[in-house]
């Protein structure tokens, strides 16, 4: 099965070519707001490099939320537009539980633990009871979370203050390596789970590899009507939020009609 994997979701951007279980062509770029710029030629040069055309896909990939508003809408957009374009299936993966496959499937099961002492006081090594918690910050001690154990969501995703995720997982009692954000909450996490042996990846640890896409992306209900695909933002733009402040009477239509 040959499958394009596409994650705008946050900051780095990955586009890759898989062939079955493996990756044979991969473009990945940590540039700050370029999606728009670098997707597309990205996906072009992929092809190329391997002889492939869009006819030659099997299946679309995309990782769909949450994260960065733009981003989604950006690798969303892209995805429903070749997949429907080229009547090809679609399928629409958590950001979250991208990143967390990625850790769980690491081929080295000695977890590379960041160098930065501070990040890991009591790291753990990765195992089958090891807790993957994946995070993006969400602002305002806010963050896009979720946690897995082994094939078991701990921790649905959700948009939830942070104070209230680490609770969670303390209750779990099982290691836990933090993927995604995590190095930019390490005090408060190093104390909320004290108890626990934690690993924090750092922020070149936690790039998107295509390897949790993928795997998720082989075994995905495929997408029954594109049309009405959207991103899984979890939460509101702020943009809504005041709209909604400033229209709480006599007002019928959502802000994306209006706006």
């Amino acid at each position: 099965m040959k499958i394009l994997l596409i994650d705008t979701s946050n900051q780095p951007l990955f586009v890759g070519l898989a062939d079955g279980d493996e990756i044979v062509e991969s473009f990945a770029t940590d540039k700050v707001k370029n999606h728009s710029i670098d997707l597309l030629p990205a996906i072009k040069n992929a092809l190329a490099s391997q002889g492939w055309t869009l006819q030659d896909l099997d299946r679309i990939a995309i990782a769909k939320g949450p994260g960065s508003f733009t981003g989604l809408r950006i690798g969303v957009t892209v995805g429903k537009v070749l997949a429907d374009t080229l009547q090809k299936p679609l399928v629409a993966i958590s950001s979250l539980h991208s990143l967390a496959k990625q850790v769980q499937t690491a081929k080295d099961q000695k977890l590379v633990v960041a160098e930065n002492a501070e990040l890991n006081q009591h790291p753990c090594q990765l195992n089958q009871n090891t807790v993957i918690l994946a995070l993006f910050d969400a602002r305002n001690n806010n963050v896009f979370a979720g946690a897995y154990l082994a094939d078991t969501t701990v921790l649905a995703d959700g948009h939830y203050p942070l104070e209230e995720v680490l609770d969670l997982v303390n209750q779990v009692a099982e290691p836990v390596v933090v993927v995604g954000d995590g190095a930019h909450f390490t005090d408060q996490i190093n104390e909320a789970l004290a108890n626990q042996a934690v690993t924090i990846l750092d922020h070149n640890q936690s790039l998107p590899n295509g390897r949790g896409l993928l795997d998720l992306a082989k075994e995905a209900e495929v997408v029954s009507n594109i049309a009405d695909l959207t991103p899984s933002y979890l939460r509101k733009t702020q943009a809504e939020l005041n709209w909604e402040q400033n229209h709480q009477e006599g007002q019928d239509k959502p802000y994306v009609f209006e706006v």
